[in-house]
């Protein structure tokens, strides 16, 4: 367990599913699958969602002990591959790329 998340919880400081982050990156549509890939390779880290599949835009949800793993995920992949971090903060996202709350579909079909 991630030496931050156990000192929250040892604090008594409860987590929820609000305190998820959210990294939008954008990737060459024919990355896609390998990105999504490669991040279920980094198990439980991140939550991978295709946002927009024509534009390669792909949304990270992180718990907040992750957070920083997963930056300097997306920064280590950024100098393999096409690969932009557009923002990181769920309040910065425009209303139209906010994943719902309710059950999300994964495109992995990129040919549109």
């Amino acid at each position: 367990m991630p030496e931050t998340l156990q000192a929250r919880l040892e604090g008594g400081e409860e987590t929820s599913i609000m305190d998820t982050r959210c990294v939008l990156v954008r990737v060459e549509r024919h990355n896609i699958g390998l990105l999504c890939s490669l991040m279920a390779g980094y198990e439980g880290v991140a939550i991978v969602r295709t946002v927009d599949p024509k534009q390669g835009l792909v949304v990270l949800l992180v718990a907040p002990a992750f957070y920083t793993t997963v930056l300097d995920i997306v920064q280590a992949l950024s100098q393999e591959m096409p690969l932009y971090r557009l923002t990181t903060e769920a309040g910065d996202m425009p209303e139209r790329v906010r994943p719902s709350s309710g059950p999300h579909a994964v495109s992995r079909d990129t040919r549109d």
